[in-house]
């Protein structure tokens, strides 16, 4: 009797650890994300659609396709109209786009969502 129960005990401790993924694609689409900390006086954005994402990198629009599989996001090769700005803000758009051409996972948070890219470096949005 004891094996029975301690074999499953230890099948329901497997399977917690194995639950349902988050589903975080069905929870962000439709909405709009500013990122924080960003240089004065100019703002970062992204929406998200079903399958393509859209925003404002500080003085170019972007846009590109990306894929969510529980928390793991792939954003495929961000393109952008191609405005000049103030190098400051340029050089922030550029950081900006090479950060989400990195990004590999994307965490619901009490304010918005953090994308985190291969490198490490995390991508902080409040919800707008």
């Amino acid at each position: 009797m004891k094996k029975i129960f301690l074999f499953m005990v230890t099948g329901l401790m497997f399977v917690g650890c194995f639950g349902k993924k988050e589903d975080v694609a069905s929870k962000i689409i439709g909405n709009t994300y500013v990122l924080q900390k960003v240089i004065d006086g100019s703002e970062v954005d992204v929406t998200f659609e079903k399958d393509r994402l859209s925003g404002k990198a500080g003085v170019n629009n972007y846009f590109a396709n990306y894929k969510i599989d529980g928390q793991t996001i792939t954003i495929e090769n961000p393109g952008s109209t191609r405005m000049m700005g103030p190098e400051e803000l340029m050089k922030q758009e550029q950081e900006y786009l090479k950060n989400l051409n990195e990004a590999k996972n994307i965490k619901l948070t009490e304010k918005g969502i953090v994308i985190t890219t291969t490198s490490g470096v995390q991508l902080d949005f409040d919800k707008k």
